[in-house]
């Protein structure tokens, strides 16, 4: 009976650790979506109405 304890616990930490890594890998993509996206320069009403013409 106590290996299957065991192995249950080890089920639970191993589940538990791979939520752990998929919460940390979608939290630094949201953290980079959004440095991106301060980052970036918004472009001059004029050059967007030229960049349309030029389409």
């Amino acid at each position: 009976m106590p290996a299957i304890a065991v192995a249950s616990l080890n089920l639970i930490v191993a589940v538990s650790l791979v939520g752990v890594s998929l919460l940390l890998g979608i939290t630094i993509s949201i953290v980079a979506w959004v440095h991106a996206l301060v980052d970036r320069e918004p472009a001059p009403v004029r050059n967007r109405v030229a960049r349309r013409r030029l389409a």
